[in-house]
């Protein structure tokens, strides 16, 4: 049986280290042959401002490692975002008698289980890991065995780690005149040739700080069970219904609904990952009740991931589960929404429904203490923010 290895990456431009990388997955695997994949748009990251043709150009520096490289543009030519599980179907189609291995770096292993259709990927091919950062064995080799757990194989290749990424080259942290150091001199070239990088720009932080419905769908629904789609496709219908009754941007209700339940299904692992990837933005959340994580979790993938910038959406996601002082008119909005969606049968929902489009407060108070009853009878822990947010809410309405 032959064996296909597939890198892939933004490639933007490609370095040592992508070389390192790759060097070490080919001793490590022996593969019959290599498939180096410039990615279109990555569905975690922003647009590359440089073009697809210009990165499949630089990405010929690969060719030296190995006459088996192959370089293609597949997923340029297929426009939109790139998904991983896309390009393995092609490859399974292309080569049905081989078998596929997928290299990948140490951080992408952590937070493999974000990615579109994972448990798929774990069924067509065979991870390869390369370390980008030392010290960090012991939380690859647990995430190995989770991932092992559904079934998948993870390889470990030792490359060298490389103190440089891309984007220190394109925004100029890594000087100019130092560029030789870090960059094979083919790179060098079709930089210098195109007039690349000429602006140094600040890091990007991710799109345009909106996307559309149809961008989050892609992004959600392969991450979600048939249930929870289900729910979520009802919870925006709500939200979209509330929005025009009490005065919201429709679109932003729908977008923070589609959202809001992205990080649902995430095993407690990947979840205490996102929050150990993003301290700052995460602050305490670990240390709050489990029930409640997948929603500041979904609020950190919407904006370090997805490119979400809009703080209103960003907190609606955030305290969809919770509720918080202060609630802006799109957070009570998903909050209630989330509350009583279709699906929902729990008594008295129907009368909440019926109070959401006559008085939104006096609806929220309700959610509010029908939310905190509920935790309280089934003996679960109650999240300081609800009570917060309920006890604020009477203060409001003078209860």
């Amino acid at each position: 049986m032959k064996k296909v290895l597939l890198y892939g990456g933004t490639f933007d431009p490609p370095h040592n280290g992508h070389i390192n990388n790759l060097r070490a997955a080919l001793e490590l695997v022996q593969p019959d042959r290599v498939i180096v994949m410039p990615a279109g748009i990555p569905p975690h990251k922003a647009a590359s401002a440089t073009p697809g043709e210009v990165r499949l150009a630089m990405c010929d520096c690969f060719k030296a490692l190995s006459p088996l490289v192959e370089v293609s543009d597949w997923e340029l030519r297929q426009g939109g975002r790139s998904f991983t599980v896309h390009t393995l179907e092609m490859l399974r189609a292309r080569f049905p008698d081989a078998a596929l291995y997928l290299s990948v770096g140490s951080d992408m292993l952590l937070t493999f289980q974000l990615w579109c259709r994972w448990q798929d990927i774990l069924q067509m091919a065979t991870l390869v890991v390369e370390s980008r950062r030392p010290g960090d064995d012991a939380a690859l080799a647990g995430a190995a065995r989770v991932l092992e757990g559904y079934g998948g194989r993870v390889l470990f290749a030792r490359a060298e780690s490389y103190p440089c990424a891309s984007s220190d080259l394109r925004t100029g942290k890594i000087p100019r005149a130092r560029w030789g150091q870090y960059l094979p001199p083919s790179v060098l070239q079709v930089i210098e040739t195109r007039g690349l990088y000429r602006q140094a720009t600040p890091p990007r932080q991710g799109g345009t700080g909106i996307m559309t419905c149809e961008e989050a769908k892609e992004l959600v629904k392969p991450r979600l069970s048939h249930k929870r789609w289900t729910h979520t496709k009802n919870v925006k219908r709500m939200a979209v219904q509330l929005a025009q009754r009490w005065g919201e941007n429709p679109e932003k209700a729908a977008l923070a609904a589609l959202l809001h339940d992205s990080a649902k299904e995430l095993p407690r692992e990947a979840l205490l990952q996102i929050f150990a990837d993003n301290a700052i933005i995460a602050e305490n959340a670990p240390a709050r009740p489990a029930a409640i994580w997948h929603g500041i979790a979904a609020a950190i993938l919407a904006e370090k991931m997805w490119g979400v910038t809009d703080p209103e959406i960003l907190s609606a996601i955030r305290c969809h589960t919770t509720g918080k002082p202060g609630m802006s008119l799109l957070d009570k909005i998903l909050y209630l929404a989330d509350m009583t969606s279709d699906e929902r049968d729990w008594p008295g929902v129907e009368e909440l429904r019926r109070l959401e489009m006559e008085d939104l407060d006096k609806a929220l108070l309700v959610a509010l203490k029908q939310s905190i009853d509920f935790v309280k009878e089934k003996g679960g822990a109650l999240d300081p923010e609800s009570v917060a947010a309920y006890e604020y809410q009477k203060a409001q309405l003078g209860c």
